[in-house]
């Protein structure tokens, strides 16, 4: 088929540069003259692995292509898909302008029948609203729903293995494109959902909001361990084994970030109060995610007894491995809080770092990770890259300097190193969730 997909960033990308691959001729559009500028050269502007070689690929192969105007043939295409950004406004509702840009667009250029693909995370009842938009088009022009669900770091697997692909549709014959366009990743069984477009866009919102609220949950289990001298690890477990709820994001830690997450469980809060309808959990897990960046720092504070004047190195600036992504990253806010307490505060990631100094210039970032150490007073672990899991530590007790007559301290926030191990190294070590007068030597079984 002939596609053009309208957004060249994460989601548009790893998407457009997906059916490509998948034997479809598209056409990859954006209003940043800059960045398409970057594509054509064979520059990616995002990290995410394995990405640069299929868009290499498919670009050698003439299937794919990237502009800032559509012009023919792409004017005739098959389908349009808007895979544009949907942040979250004053209230975490979700700001549908450059859908509705797009929207726009797709009804001034569109020359024959064709279907409207969004992608984009939206609201329940934004097809609808798009579809009136589309009215005004000279052609035939149906809207069909088609959320993504491409974890950052692990995208272009999940592109190509996906848990399901959900489509919603009203008509039949768009049903049926739709699944002559995935045909080739053989989906079968319940890995093909058929269902409506508000149910679509809805599923979305739902299963981005269920998994934060495990993360919130877990994390303030291990609030409680910290308060009753129980043991994350062993809650983790023992909830785990159980086949009703499975062992899947049960990890405590400095709380959700990126892209999705965050905006997703604002926005159905949002979409929940303008019907009239209080979504308790959403609430909830938004308000837990921002107690745990707080009760981090303080864990961080109480460790070497007050940040003021002193120095706090972290590892790990993306909001997780495998990617340069910084949006709502728990270093961002841990920096912040430290470095309202008066702490000076240096930092290191492995994709990350440019990305976070040009956001955050009150924060040094090292090019080299035990460069960020030098006369620290702690280490904070907070990204849990493989470069970072086991390190040298004795090298790490060589940068770091000791606080009021106590051994430096290494903050795991995501609890992958052994306590034994760190200590031994002279070092005080300090999980999440981890009583620390009685740390039992387990590895994380992350």
């Amino acid at each position: 088929m002939r596609l053009v997909v309208f957004g060249a960033g994460y989601v548009g990308l790893v998407t457009g540069t997906g059916l490509s691959d998948l034997g479809h001729e598209v056409l990859l559009y954006d209003i940043d003259p800059g960045r398409i500028a970057m594509l054509e050269e064979g520059k990616v502007p995002i990290y995410e692995p394995g990405l640069a070689d299929l868009i290499h690929r498919n670009q050698r192969g003439g299937r794919l292509h990237f502009t800032t105007k559509i012009t023919p043939p792409f004017d005739e295409a098959d389908a349009y898909f808007i895979a544009v950004g949907t942040p979250p406004g004053p209230d975490g509702a979700a700001d549908l302008s450059a859908v509705m840009a797009v929207a726009d667009t797709i009804a001034e250029v569109a020359k024959r029948q064709a279907v409207v693909v969004v992608k984009s995370t939206v609201p329940v009842g934004t097809c609808d609203k798009v579809q009136e938009r589309l009215a005004k088009a000279k052609v035939p022009l149906e809207v069909v729903s088609n959320p993504e669900f491409l974890k950052e770091g692990d995208a272009v697997s999940d592109f190509f293995k996906p848990d399901r692909v959900v489509v919603g549709a009203r008509s039949e014959e768009a049903r049926q494109m739709l699944r002559e366009l995935y045909a080739p990743l053989q989906l079968s069984g319940e890995r093909l959902v058929i269902t409506d477009p508000r149910s679509s866009e809805l599923i979305k919102y739902a299963s981005n909001t269920m998994l934060a609220i495990r993360i919130s949950f877990m994390n303030e289990m291990s609030r409680l361990c910290h308060a009753t001298g129980a043991d994350i690890h062993a809650v983790r477990l023992g909830v785990g084994t159980d086949s009703r709820i499975g062992k899947k994001f049960l990890y405590a830690g400095p709380g959700y970030g990126g892209s999705c997450f965050p905006k997703d469980v604002q926005a159905l809060a949002a979409l929940g109060r303008e019907h009239g309808v209080t979504i308790e959990v959403a609430e909830a897990a938004h308000r837990a995610n921002e107690q745990q960046a707080v009760f981090l720092a303080n864990l961080v504070e109480s460790a070497i007894g007050g940040v003021k004047g002193k120095k706090v190195a972290l590892w790990g600036l993306a909001f997780k491995p495998e990617t340069d992504d910084i949006r709502e990253s728990p270093a961002i806010k841990l920096a912040k809080t430290l470095i309202e307490r008066g702490a000076a505060v240096v930092g290191h990631d492995p994709e990350a770092g440019p990305n976070f100094a040009k956001a955050n210039p009150q924060v040094t970032v090292k090019e080299r990770d035990y460069d960020a150490l030098d006369g620290a007073h702690a280490l904070v672990l907070l990204t849990e890259w493989r470069s970072y899991r086991a390190p040298n530590f004795a090298e790490i007790k060589k940068r770091l300097v000791p606080t009021n007559g106590n051994a430096p301290v290494l903050v795991d926030a995501r609890n992958i190193w052994r306590p034994s191990e760190v200590q031994k190294a002279g070092l005080r070590y300090q999980g999440i969730g981890v009583a620390t007068n009685r740390m039992a030597d387990r590895p994380s079984q992350r």
